[in-house]
């Protein structure tokens, strides 16, 4: 679940918000929708201490973005 969900973040930062793309019928295109699809209803089932932890560890006001000296782990979605 982690792999998905931080493949789908990366393709959402890569977006830009409000363009249209190129070609509609593009491959990346596509594998961006599916991606996003895929993450929306995965989110949707996020319990509300997840919905926090991610948006407290990804969500950055501007000017305080840092580097993370150690690998971002979030311990809500952990599986037991």
């Amino acid at each position: 679940m982690q792999k998905k969900l931080f493949i789908a973040l990366f393709l959402c930062s890569t977006c830009a918000y409000g363009q249209k793309p190129i070609a509609a019928d593009t491959t990346a295109y596509v594998f961006i929708s599916k991606s996003l699809d895929a993450f929306a209803e995965e989110a949707a089932c996020w319990t509300p201490e997840q919905k926090q932890e991610f948006a407290s560890v990804f969500f950055i006001e501007r000017g305080k973005f840092t580097i993370p000296k150690e690998p971002i782990v979030l311990k809500s979605f952990e599986k037991p």
